[in-house]
């Protein structure tokens, strides 16, 4: 039924949509009459865009937007506010003397002008002073009276205002409002791109909130910080069709999961969510346009507060859409930007409260910088990497961090908060859904940072620096327990730190981070025998991987209640595991040393395994190399730790079974265990010695020299894996089903065949 009503209200409010907009159609046919096309401004200059927030206004001409597939977006726009006009333009080069010389530019600012004024025969026009003298000599011509204005003082009978400034003063826009309410017509090309073309490049260039947004909004119209570059492939503007992202009531549909898979991604990303923002920034609570979207997405009066005893079900696709919208919306309502002070609903829940009387400190820290990359996948530079403080910033509450003038250019972020995932997409939540981070640019010496949701406190820095240390001093926070192997003393761990106040807990050594809530941590006697188990785990990853033991980064692995993909998951810069019971036993050191936790080593293989050269059918197989070599190398329980093989004889029955119906290489890509049995009787037989010879020999190869098709790389695994056994291994991949070229047969054909003796017979 909830679903029925969404779609029978969208049908509505599309219908209407495109009601309003035939309506309308007499501005456009007005405005480009006699207009062929029009170009975009010469580099360097640029188009600013216009977002539209309420349905009152209607497109005039749109640029490609070239992210994505053939997207648009507004550059001019028309709309009305109370009796008079408003006509946007996304530059004021085209009241400059190099556009004005376009016959279509002309023509468009011509039917500009007589659609301003009702086509009275000699209207009076208010300039500022910086508008261009040749667009007043254009103004003359079109037998306009024209009078520079003072301080938006308007003489009588005034019929349009040309604006190509932004006016911040509220005394001012008010003239302004009150001109355009009572009939006037105000034409604005926008000065951003004139802004960001002198800008002091010496400095970061500030987001700067238009002041003139907060008139334009009462037209539907908002002036948002995006410039578009004319470029070889869009060099004039677009009047076609205008697509439904563009569109306020025509937009939400796709905010539907089953409408939004269909369609271009960055559509939610650059046009749909900064809509959603800016109507809520700018229109009254009560405005038509709020109460619309709330009516279609049957938002809740109060947000939930999820949490693991009480999950917030989320099942169906209109419950996903209806959660995502309403966080989104209720932290543009909440103003978390502009309100320091604010706590969002469900934090003391997740991430955790600090006590009131949690002591605040004023210290120093002093980080040691570990940045690059040493052969694994990693972010792509420049990538801002994460470095531990061991202090933790709490909800509602400013802190302030102070660095060295002289690292200002080092471009450092402050960094509250680490989980980062949005669960909207999972059928039911047991956390606040959103991203639960804040980043803060430390672009002066003394930065004040806070988060509706508090968080750890971490500094950020650019993988290409060479700075070795990072000193920041840090005032308002409160102490984490943080544990750093060969820093942190047992002694001081027991007495002390353990029991630092904030909810969240760090556990590191020079290879690995542990962020673990503060509870699992509290009655931990052992960190550094734990940590040095986990060293030896890295350690023999990076034999395995055949890259340096001394690591120039840390891996990093962060528990959360609810992790955003199965139950356990591993990307470029962290690895999330769950807060359940092998929580407990990851940070057991006698428990993984006799029993080990095969998911956990399994996610830090993925951060090992070679990716790029792996063949379809192999990503959740090579990881488990890396896993099963942590068993039988740190904790020494040989090659069978895994339910599904618990010694050489399942690995045969499953082999068997395998060959005995039907074997192919489908069946083999799709079966990670029975995938991962052929390796098994490669190791069992020539031991790890042949998977490390083969690990250097991938390591070893140029990028340039990577297989370029699947079958490139099947066939490179058989002959570096027939090179290091000093064998010929044709027979054993072709009873496997494992499509390997003649061309790559014959470069083995000189080695000893081998073949199995359990499978003597096929």
């Amino acid at each position: 039924m909830l679903i029925k009503f969404f779609r029978n209200l969208f049908v509505f409010f599309l219908l209407l949509s495109v009601t309003l907009h035939s309506k309308a159609q007499t501005t456009k046919a007005i405005l480009l009459k006699n207009v062929d096309t029009i170009p975009m401004p010469p580099v360097p200059e640029g188009v600013s865009l216009f977002t539209l927030i309420d349905e009152q206004p209607e497109i005039i001409a749109m640029t490609k937007f070239e992210i994505g597939e053939n997207l648009k977006a507004n550059v001019i726009v028309a709309s009305t506010l109370g009796k008079g006009k408003v006509l946007a333009i996304g530059a004021t080069a085209y009241f400059k003397n190099g556009m004005l010389k376009n016959n279509n530019v002309a023509q468009l600012l011509t039917n500009g002008l007589k659609w301003s004024s009702a086509n009275v025969k000699k209207p009076q026009v208010a300039i500022t002073k910086a508008t261009d003298r040749a667009f007043r000599d254009f103004l003359i011509k079109q037998k306009a009276s024209v009078y520079t204005i003072k301080n938006f003082d308007f003489k009588k009978k005034t019929d349009v205002l040309i604006l190509n400034t932004d006016v911040t003063d509220s005394v001012q826009l008010n003239k302004i409002e009150t001109f355009i309410v009572d009939g006037g017509t105000l034409i604005f090309g926008s000065p951003y791109s004139d802004m960001f073309l002198h800008r002091d490049t010496t400095k970061q260039f500030p987001y700067y909130t238009m002041g003139i947004n907060k008139l334009l909004a009462k037209a539907g119209v908002v002036n948002p910080q995006t410039l578009i570059i004319q470029a070889p492939t869009n060099n004039k503007l677009v009047t076609d069709s205008v697509p439904d992202y563009l569109r306020v009531y025509s937009m939400l549909p796709r905010l539907f999961s089953e409408y939004t898979e269909k369609y271009d991604p960055y559509v939610g990303q650059y046009f749909v969510d900064p809509t959603l923002y800016l109507i809520y920034k700018y229109s009254p609570p009560g405005s038509p346009v709020i109460k619309h979207i709330h009516e279609f997405f049957n938002l809740p009066d109060e947000m939930p507060v999820p949490s693991a005893d009480k999950p917030v079900p989320t099942y169906s696709s209109a419950l996903k859409t209806r959660t995502r919208v309403a966080y989104k919306l209720y932290a543009v309502k909440q103003d978390f930007y502009n309100h320091p002070e604010a706590k969002a609903a469900g934090y003391k829940t997740f991430p955790g409260d600090v006590p009131e009387n949690a002591p605040r400190v004023n210290e120093t820290v002093t980080i040691p910088v570990r940045v690059g990359t040493q052969g694994l996948l990693d972010m792509p530079s420049v990538y801002y990497r994460p470095h531990s403080t061991g202090l933790y910033v709490p909800a509602g509450e400013k802190v302030k961090v102070v660095i060295n003038h002289d690292d200002i250019k080092q471009h450092l972020k402050a960094q509250i908060g680490v989980h980062d995932d949005d669960l909207t997409h999972l059928d039911e939540i047991r956390r606040i859904p959103v991203a639960l981070t804040k980043i803060f640019e430390l672009d002066k010496d003394t930065t004040e940072v806070y988060s509706p949701y508090g968080g750890l406190l971490l500094i950020n820095i650019g993988d290409t620096t060479k700075q070795k240390t990072v000193s920041i001093k840090v005032d308002g926070a409160v102490k984490s327990p943080y544990f750093k192997l060969g820093e942190t003393s047992e002694q001081e761990w027991n007495n002390s730190i353990r029991n630092n106040p904030a909810p969240w807990a760090e556990l590191a050594t020079d290879n690995i981070v542990f962020t673990v809530p503060s509870y699992r941590i509290r009655y931990l006697n052992n960190p550094v025998k734990l940590m040095q188990f986990w060293d030896e785990v890295m350690d023999a990853d990076a034999d395995l991987a055949i890259i340096s033991r001394k690591r120039v980064h840390q891996e990093r692995i962060i528990i959360d209640v609810q992790p955003a993909y199965g139950s356990l998951f591993t990307i470029p810069q962290k690895i999330v595991a769950p807060d359940d019971e092998s929580c407990a036993q990851m940070l057991d050191e006698a428990f993984m040393r006799s029993i080990g936790l095969w998911g956990h080593f399994h996610e830090l293989g993925h951060r090992h395994q070679f990716f790029e050269l792996d063949f379809p059918g192999t990503t959740e197989v090579t990881v488990n190399l890396f896993t099963m070599y942590v068993f039988d190398k740190v904790l020494h329980k040989g090659l069978y730790n895994h339910r599904d093989m618990n010694n050489m004889g399942d690995v045969v029955a499953k082999i068997k079974a395998y060959l005995a119906d039907n074997p192919s290489y489908d069946k083999w890509s799709n079966d990670p265990f029975l995938a991962l049995s052929m390796y098994i009787q490669i190791i069992d037989k020539f031991g790890w010695d042949a998977i490390k010879k083969a690990n250097t020999v991938y390591r070893n190869l140029p990028k340039s020299q990577y297989p370029k098709t699947d079958q490139d790389k099947r066939d490179l695994w058989f002959t570096t894996i027939c090179k290091t056994t000093n064998s010929n291994l044709t027979h054993f991949f072709d009873v496997w089903k494992i499509p390997v070229s003649d061309t790559a047969k014959k470069q083995v054909v000189a080695f000893k065949p081998w073949f199995p003796e359990e499978l003597k017979g096929y």
